[in-house]
């Protein structure tokens, strides 16, 4: 860790020397790694690392593109978190889950590609991404966390018939939301679900939906 240091354009061997003279293969990312690197423009992962740490890339905000090699097959916490200029990501197939705040706050991202191995996106994933007006949310997610989509720039969402419930504040202040597809799948709509959705003029909800959050529909 160098405290913010590393800048511009890194590659990282898939090799490095110990102190010790030997050479040790590089497989993980640890916690924090590139932690507030806000110089950090483009980053290349080598196909020996198999996880990336918890606040990984936290609030690189001048990280504009990665490529994540399909040997990583866990993303921590906050591993993307803040990263303001990432406009682009394509998630691999040997990820099976997105962790809480995965994306959060990453205001410029356009465009991203989840892969029908993805079961689960975390709390607050997309969480103030407000660029993201569109995006397919393949069916084997069967679990969209608390807070999933809050503040975000979707337009229309439609929901695999894989989810059983939106949980508390899945799309609190979409406020270009206009469009939702609820499946029959699911059964219920958690707390402030679509809270301050304010473009939203329509919505119809299945029978299966059994119940309504405090202040689902709050300022709509």
């Amino acid at each position: 860790k160098t405290d913010g240091k590393y800048s511009g354009d890194i590659i990282i061997p898939e090799n490095v020397k110990g102190n010790d003279g030997m050479e040790y293969v590089v497989t993980a990312l640890g916690a924090s790694c590139f932690e507030r690197c806000s110089g950090l423009k483009t980053i290349t992962i080598p196909s020996s690392v198999t996880s990336l740490g918890t606040d990984c890339f936290f609030l690189c905000s001048g990280l504009t593109s990665i490529n994540i090699p399909s040997s990583v097959t866990s993303m921590g916490t906050s591993c993307f978190s803040r990263c303001e200029a990432l406009t682009s990501i394509t998630i691999p197939s040997s990820i099976t889950s997105l962790g809480d705040f995965c994306f959060y706050g990453c205001e410029a991202l356009t465009s991203i590609t989840i892969p029908s191995s993805v079961t689960s996106l975390g709390e607050n994933c997309f969480n103030g991404c407000k660029a993201l007006t569109s995006i397919t949310i393949p069916s084997s997610v069967t679990s969209m966390g608390t807070g999933c989509f809050w503040g975000s720039g979707l337009t229309s969402i439609t929901i695999p018939s894989s989810v059983t419930c939106l949980k508390d504040r899945c799309f609190l202040r979409c406020k270009a939301l206009t469009s939702v597809t609820i499946p029959t799948s699911v059964t219920s709509l958690g707390y402030g679900c679509f809270k301050e959705c304010s473009s939203l003029t329509s919505i119809t909800i299945p029978s299966s939906v059994t119940s309504l959050g405090s202040e689902c529909f709050y300022d709509c």
